[in-house]
């Protein structure tokens, strides 16, 4: 931010640390009038070392991540020009250290092509795959707000069109053709075929469809006595417990509603 220290050689980039405010459900246009504040708050103190702010503030510290932070947004904005001397052109190169400091770090480049995203991610935590997929949501989510700002965070798309068409239809295309039988007639068909699989388990507590079956077949038989059948309706007052769907079961089995 000193004119008379520009021609210094160093590295003297500090980082700063901001939080988004999403809480209302604002639209995009209203979430960057909050960044914007919230960037020149942050601007105003950019001269206080991020090491002091651990230093002062004194998070809890893991060896799992970073202190305070653990995502980083780095935007190259400033025009890039090549270095010539005679022989001799300078270019700027991409290093891969073969490490990652954050859990994620998206780094944003403006170009006269437009934007250039790279990602630099843990893969303690991400497989490469799911940055993929990440960074076309990315896309999808920044072609949506810019289109309409006016949008609420909460209406904004994040999936892709290939997605969409899997979520909506492909994955819910559950039709298929049922038998006309009662609940309780599926459940005993099922019983006969697993009759020794695990139907039922509540806590330390399990039945399985043999069992269950059997139990719903003696309170059925009992309610048969008490008058129960077709469209006899039937009060029931039970806890959730393995004796609800017992019961349930045994009305259903008497003929009962």
């Amino acid at each position: 931010t000193h004119a008379d220290t520009e021609g210094l050689i160093g590295f003297f980039i500090n980082q700063l640390v901001m939080r988004g405010d999403l809480s209302g459900d604002p639209t995009f246009r209203e979430l960057l009038g909050r960044t914007r504040q919230v960037a020149l708050g942050a601007y105003a103190h950019q001269d206080v070392p991020f090491e002091e702010l651990v230093r002062v503030t004194n998070p809890e510290r893991s060896l799992a991540h970073a202190p305070i932070f653990q995502v980083k947004l780095v935007l190259q904005n400033t025009p890039t020009t090549e270095l010539r001397v005679p022989g001799l052109i300078f270019r700027g190169a991409e290093i891969d250290t073969g490490a990652s400091k954050f859990d994620l770090t998206l780094s944003i480049n403006e170009t006269p092509e437009g934007l250039v995203c790279i990602s630099n991610y843990s893969t303690d935590l991400y497989e490469a795959g799911t940055l993929a997929r990440l960074m076309e949501h990315l896309q999808v989510l920044m072609e949506a707000a810019v289109a309409a700002p006016d949008t609420r965070l909460s209406a904004l798309p994040l999936l892709t069109e290939s997605e969409r068409q899997q979520v909506l239809l492909d994955w819910n295309d559950t039709h298929a053709e049922l038998a006309e039988a009662c609940a309780h007639h599926l459940f005993e068909a099922q019983a006969q075929r697993t009759p020794d699989a695990l139907a039922l388990q509540m806590g330390e507590r399990t039945l399985t469809y043999r069992q269950l079956d059997e139990r719903a077949n003696q309170l059925a038989h009992h309610l048969r006595t008490l008058g129960v059948g077709p469209e006899v309706l039937v009060a029931l007052c039970v806890e959730r417990s393995p004796e609800l769907v017992v019961s349930i079961l045994a009305i259903l089995k008497a003929g009962g509603a």
